[in-house]
C-alpha cells in the first residue's frame, strides 16, 4: 500500500536554505527515487485554508511506510536533511498510508 511522506515549514535562514533547495535538490531526489518515491508536490506557493503563509509544503509518494522511513534515514541523504533542518522551524511531518482500494 503506497504511503506519503508530507511535510511543512518554515525557511528561517533563506541563505542556508538554499544550500538545501535548489543546492541539494539532486541528493533529494536521487534518494528519493532509490527508495521507490515520487515527489508529488514541493512548493511554498498554494492555498493554505487555516491563513498560514509562507512555508514549504512537500509531499512524497512511496511504496510502503517502510520505504517512506528508510529514505528519512538513508545515509546518504542526511547531508541534506541536516542542512534542512538547521535552516528551517515550525516542522510539520508525518508518514501516511494511503487508502486501500
Amino acid at each position: 500500500m503506497s504511503a506519503f511522506f508530507i511535510i511543512n515549514y518554515d525557511v528561517t535562514d533563506p541563505e542556508m536554505y538554499a544550500k538545501y533547495n535548489p543546492g541539494s535538490n539532486s541528493i533529494t531526489a536521487g534518494t528519493v527515487a532509490k527508495h521507490g518515491g515520487t515527489i508529488l508536490a514541493a512548493s511554498g506557493s498554494g492555498i493554505d485554508l487555516l491563513g498560514e503563509q509562507g512555508q514549504i509544503k512537500v509531499i512524497i509518494e512511496f511504496p510502503n511506510s517502510q520505504a517512506a522511513k528508510a529514505w528519512l534515514n538513508d545515509p546518504e541523504y542526511a547531508p541534506a536533511k541536516a542542512i534542512r533542518l538547521a535552516a528551517t522551524d515550525n516542522i510539520n511531518q508525518y508518514i501516511v498510508d494511503g487508502l486501500a482500494p
